[in-house]
């Protein structure tokens, strides 16, 4: 009985000797493989822009609730503005007179014609009498003094005509002035009154509205935010990474709101410049495939295809050792690879080894005596 203990305690030493010695081998393999980029990020919409207050006042009306589709130029909201209303119907009423007082058919114009038409009776009348007393003055039926008389009353008739064409040119001129300014009056005030009515830029669904009728918006306050065409995937990218990142690449996205499923996108953006807020760079992705109830600002996490080997000689990341070195089982001989595409498991070898290799990864699980 102590015999077989003895044995047995033996065996299992034996055993535990084996196994910290074990040794594991591998040859290379045949593998398609794939170099990616992580990306987290955010759905947004192609064009995202923000309805604000361009004037201070209470917000009188709100025709469009969240979620609400809208078309360009359709009013969403207005801004109580009363005393902006009666501004504008002021100077509409202003450019109107202006505007009548330009026509031949005006009043001013009327008396003014009615005195051209009276001036160039009496000139007429002046020219005949003109002409007869010089008749007569040279047969010497009246006197020089008669004469005189009449050539006087002519010439100042003549002139006063003449005067009057000019007023009525100057009065043209300055009634069409009056008009122009009384026009550029009622289009400030029509423009003014745009302030207080808020229209959306594009077709698109309604983000957010914050405000309610009744509250009070300030100039530049946002009322509303509009999202507008494509959805689209807005993917952070880390400055150790952005160059290896190029359009058209193919991109595999994961939704927080549909976990365990992928979809298929290509890069279509990347934006110049590192984005302070953010942290990072960022490009954009547009969805290749169906992805339905997208919503705005749903996280995601992507991975951004950036190379990709087809039947490529690879080894488990675990052979490789530090400096790209691989150790031979039969010699024990540590040998230096070239490698390409690299994964949390496969390592892809270029050069220094065939799929004849045999490679050892050797797990010392014993400790060294002090």
């Amino acid at each position: 009985m102590n015999i077989n203990k003895t044995a047995l305690l033996l065996l299992v030493a034996a055993a535990m000797l084996t196994g910290c010695s074990r040794t594991e081998e591998t040859t290379p393999q045949r593998k398609d493989v794939v170099d990616v980029v992580f990306a987290s990020g955010s759905i947004i919409m192609e064009k995202n822009y923000l309805i604000t207050a361009q004037a201070e006042g209470i917000l009188a009306e709100s025709y469009v609730t969240e979620g609400d589709s809208v078309n360009t130029n359709e009013l969403l909201f207005r801004i109580q503005n009363e005393s902006q209303e009666a501004m504008v119907a002021s100077a509409a009423a202003g450019y109107r007179y202006a505007e009548s007082n330009t026509k031949n058919s005006s009043s001013v114009w009327q008396k003014l014609k009615q005195q051209h038409i009276q001036l160039s009776n009496q000139l007429f009348s002046d020219s005949v009498q003109y002409m007869r007393y010089k008749t007569l003055y040279a047969s010497k039926a009246v006197s020089k003094a008669e004469f005189d008389k009449a050539e006087l009353t002519y010439t100042n008739r003549k002139a006063d005509l003449k005067s009057l064409e000019l007023t009525m040119s100057d009065t043209k001129k300055m009634l069409d002035i009056e008009s122009l300014n009384a026009k550029a009056t009622y289009l400030t005030q029509q423009n003014n009154n745009e302030q207080y009515i808020l229209k959306a830029k594009y077709s698109g669904i309604v983000l957010s509205s914050p405000k309610i009728p009744g509250e009070l918006v300030k100039r530049g306050e946002t009322i509303a935010q509009i999202g507008s065409g494509k959805y689209l995937a807005k993917l952070l990218i880390s400055e150790n990474d952005i160059n290896r990142i190029g359009i058209a690449q193919q991109v595999e996205i994961e939704l927080n709101t549909s976990k365990n499923r992928a979809y298929g996108a290509v890069i279509t953006k990347i934006y110049p410049a590192f984005d302070a807020a953010e942290q990072s760079f960022i490009a954009e992705a547009e969805f290749v495939e169906d992805t339905p109830d997208l919503r705005v600002g749903t996280q995601l996490q992507a991975n951004i295809v950036v190379g990709e080997s087809k039947n490529a000689l690879v080894i488990p990341a675990k052979y490789l050792q530090p400096n790209n070195k691989v150790m031979l089982a039969k010699s024990n001989q540590e040998i230096a690879v070239t490698t390409g595409i690299i994964t949390p498991e496969w390592i892809e070898v270029k050069a220094g080894l065939t799929e004849n290799n045999i490679i050892k990864l050797k797990k010392d699980g014993s400790k060294k005596k002090k």
